[in-house]
C-alpha cells in the first residue's frame, strides 16, 4: 500500500519528467538492470525483475508509483516521460556522480521542461540539489510503505532491515563489541583468572565501545589501511624509519617503566613517611624523561636517514629538531631537580640544577638562531649571496 501527497500538475504544453532515484543502485545489484531506465515498459519490466530477485525491496514501489504517476498525467492529456537513475551500493561521491551522469542522459534524451522526482525516502532526496540544477522540479513524491503493527509484522521488519549489509555494519557491530567484551570478562571471573566488578565491566564496555564510534565517525579504519600500505611500501623500499620507530617505542617503554621503578621503590622503605603523589610524579619524569628523548631521536634520526637515502639531502628541520629534543630534556630535567629541592626531597646539587637549566636555555637559543639562520639561507634566491 502506497501514501503520497497529490501535486499540483504542470501546463499540458510543458513536456514533464517522472524521476525515479534508486540511489544505492538496487535494481542493478538485485535486478542486473544498469541505469539509466527510459520509458514506461522498460520501467515497468525493471520494477517487475526487481520485485521477483526481492519482493520487499522499496524501490519496486519506488518505480511502481512512478509509473501510476506517469499514466496519470498520461490520462489528463499531458506530454510526459518516466525514467528512473541509480547510483552505487557505496552510497556517497560515487553513487552521485553516477546520477549525475546518468541524469545528464535523461535530460538529453527526454529533453524535459520540469520533472517530478519520486523518492522512498530522504536518502535518495539528498540527490535533489543536483537534479534542481539542471531541470525545474515540479514536485516530490515520497512513497512510504505501509507495515503491520503486530509484535510479530514488527520483529519481522526488523530482522529483514539487519539483513541489509549497510544496516549490519552500521548496529550489528557494536553490539557485537558489547556482547564480546562482557563475555571475556565474565569467562575470566568464572575461571578465577581475575575478578572483576561488574562496574569495571560496564566502563570498559563503555570505553571500547565509544572508541569504535569515534573511530568510526573519524574513519579511523580506512586511515589505518592507509597507513598500512604506506608501512609496507616503506619496507619495500628498504626506509630506516620502521626500524628507528621500533627501536624508539622500546627506548619510550623502558623509559617508562624506569620512571615508575624510582616512583615506587623510593617511596618504600625508610622513605615511607614521605610519600606524596607530587614526588612520585617528579621521580616518574625524572627517571623516564632522557629514554623519551633518546627514543625521539632515534625516531627523527631514521626518518632523516631515510629522506638521505631517497632524495640525496638532509633536511634543516631535522638538526632544529634534534637540538629542540635536547634542549627540552635538559629544561624538564633542570625543573624536576629544582621542584625536588623546593619540596626538600633527597639532596639535589644546586650546582648541577644551574647547569642543566642554563644548559638548556643556551641549546634552545642556538636552535632559534639556526632556524632563523636556515629559514633565511632557504628563503635567499639562487646566487644573491654572490651579489648576482
Amino acid at each position: 500500500m502506497l501514501k503520497y501527497a497529490r501535486t499540483a500538475l504542470p501546463s499540458l504544453r510543458m513536456k514533464t519528467l517522472v524521476l525515479c532515484v534508486d540511489r544505492d543502485d538496487d535494481i542493478g545489484t538485485k535486478a542486473g538492470i544498469n541505469g539509466p531506465v527510459i520509458g514506461r515498459d522498460e520501467n515497468l519490466k525493471a520494477s517487475v525483475t526487481l520485485g521477483l530477485a526481492d519482493p520487499e525491496d522499496v524501490d519496486t514501489n519506488t518505480i511502481l508509483s512512478g509509473i501510476q504517476l506517469y499514466d496519470d498525467l498520461v490520462k489528463r492529456g499531458m506530454d510526459a516521460e518516466i525514467a528512473t537513475i541509480t547510483g552505487d551500493s557505496h552510497v556517497g561521491f560515487q553513487s552521485d556522480m553516477i546520477l549525475t551522469s546518468q541524469l545528464e542522459n535523461v535530460l538529453e534524451v527526454v529533453k524535459p521542461d520540469r520533472a517530478i522526482l519520486v523518492s522512498d525516502g530522504a536518502e535518495d532526496e539528498f540527490i535533489y540539489p543536483v537534479i534542481s540544477s539542471r531541470v525545474k522540479i515540479d514536485s516530490v513524491r515520497r512513497v512510504y510503505v505501509k507495515q503491520s503493527q503486530s509484535i510479530e509484522g514488527t520483529y519481522n521488519m526488523i530482522v529483514k532491515t539487519l539483513r541489509d549489509e549497510k544496516m549490519r555494519r552500521r548496529w550489528i557491530v557494536p553490539l557485537s563489541i558489547m556482547l564480546l567484551t562482557w563475555s571475556l570478562f565474565s569467562l575470566l571471573t568464572i575461571a578465577n583468572i581475575i575478578r572483576i566488578p561488574a562496574g569495571i565491566a560496564l566502563a570498559v564496555i563503555g570505553l571500547v565501545l565509544g572508541l569504535y564510534l569515534i573511530g568510526w565517525a573519524y574513519h579511523w579504519a580506512s586511515k589505518i589501511q592507509q597507513r598500512i600500505v604506506r608501512t609496507r611500501r616503506a619496507l619495500r623500499q628498504g626506509s630506516l624509519t620502521i626500524p628507528a620507530a621500533i627501536v624508539a617505542l622500546v627506548f619510550v617503554i623502558g623509559g617508562m617503566f624506569v620512571g615508575y621503578d624510582m616512583s615506587t621503590v623510593y617511596r618504600e622503605g625508610l622513605l615511607a613517611n614521605q610519600r606524596s603523589l607530587a614526588i612520585s610524579i617528579l621521580l616518574f619524569v625524572s627517571g623516564s624523561v632522557w629514554f623519551v628523548v633518546f627514543g625521539v631521536l632515534t625516531y627523527e634520526t631514521g626518518k632523516s636517514a631515510t629522506v638521505l637515502q631517497q632524495t640525496g639531502k638532509i633536511k634543516w628541520s631535522f638538526i632544529v629538531m634534534m637540538v629542540s629534543v635536547l634542549a627540552t630534556g635538559f629544561i624538564i630535567q633542570g625543573a624536576v631537580d629544582a621542584m625536588e629541592f623546593f619540596v626538600s626531597y633527597g639532596d639535589p646539587d644546586r650546582t648541577i640544577i644551574f647547569a642543566e637549566m642554563i644548559t638548556g636555555i643556551l641549546i634552545a637559543v642556538f636552535g632559534s638562531v639556526l632556524n632563523a639562520s636556515l629559514r633565511s639561507e632557504a628563503a635567499q634566491p639562487p646566487g644573491a649571496a654572490q651579489g648576482v
